[in-house]
């Protein structure tokens, strides 16, 4: 739907706006579906599925029309990685958005990790000397103890959401305000971002990450396959093992998320944890 919407918009419309009028915007992926297909190990096809999502995450990304996302209420997990994906984000004041895989024994599956990294680094002022394995640092932490902006002004400290993107305090208006975003990007003459290469924190990024996750453990606030996923999810920030300031491209980083989302898939701990947000709507500590 979201490729043929793209594919309509680029032809006949100025953009697009990405929204709804539920309860949420949304609440992320459906794991009920995801864990059936894990148990039968029908990792081809989850594999397939989330190729597919990095595909569709990146033609909302490089789309020649303007793209903007209306979050409100919850946004988590997969509803964070689209608003991530778009050109530009109108929230509601009340929105919660947060990449919170990490609580059903995952981590970020749909370009999350990677955009949530870029927006980190756009942020630093440019030519100055930048401290990669800080700012992958602060990525992890945010992911790793699956943190939830309580609003949107929130969400814009920590990292969320851009400096230009807009709040509605009217929710009633939110819509209307993402509708005149687009209109005004368009007639500004807007442009997709360019493809550029991703500088990476490498070995000593990995390494600060693993240590941090490892005092937690050793600290007694995680459990040793919380310190696994924090390990897997450190691997994929600090772009693998490679060494520090490599630039790597987006390409490369969406192939270490989706082999370590499947890894995970397949670990009976991380099927037990989603069961169990499945029948009882909160966090398993296992």
């Amino acid at each position: 739907m979201m490729n043929l919407a793209v594919e309509e918009v680029e032809k006949n419309y100025k953009g697009l706006v990405i929204g709804n009028q539920g309860k949420n915007f949304c609440v992320g992926a459906n794991i009920a579906l995801m864990l059936m297909e894990a148990q039968d190990e029908n990792f081809d096809e989850l594999d397939l599925v989330i190729r597919e999502f990095h595909k569709t995450m990146l033609r909302l990304k490089y789309s020649n029309r303007p793209i903007v996302a209306a979050p409100f209420q919850m946004t988590l997990g997969g509803g964070a990685e689209v608003s991530l994906a778009c050109s530009a984000i109108q929230a509601s004041m009340e929105t919660y958005i947060g990449l919170v895989e990490v609580g059903v024994g995952l981590i970020p599956g749909g370009g999350g990790n990677k955009e949530l990294l870029i927006r980190y680094l756009e942020r630093l002022p440019e030519g100055v000397p930048v401290d990669l394995t800080a700012v992958s640092n602060q990525v992890f932490k945010l992911i790793a103890t699956a943190q939830v902006s309580t609003s949107a002004d929130e969400a814009k400290k920590l990292g969320y959401l851009r400096e230009s993107d807009g709040i509605s305090v009217n929710r009633d208006h939110l819509l209307h305000d993402a509708k005149q975003r687009v209109l005004s990007l368009y007639h500004n003459g807007y442009r997709p971002p360019v493809p550029r290469k991703i500088p990476v924190s490498g070995e000593a990024g990995y390494a600060a990450m693993v240590m941090g996750a490892e005092t937690m453990r050793y600290s007694g606030y995680a459990s040793d396959h919380d310190v696994k996923i924090a390990k897997k999810l450190a691997y994929v920030l600090a772009g693998g093992l490679v060494p520090q300031g490599t630039e790597v491209d987006e390409q490369y980083l969406l192939d270490l998320e989706r082999e370590a989302f499947l890894s995970l898939l397949g670990e009976p701990k991380t099927q037990q944890r989603m069961q169990h947000m499945l029948l009882k709507g909160k966090p398993l500590r296992n």
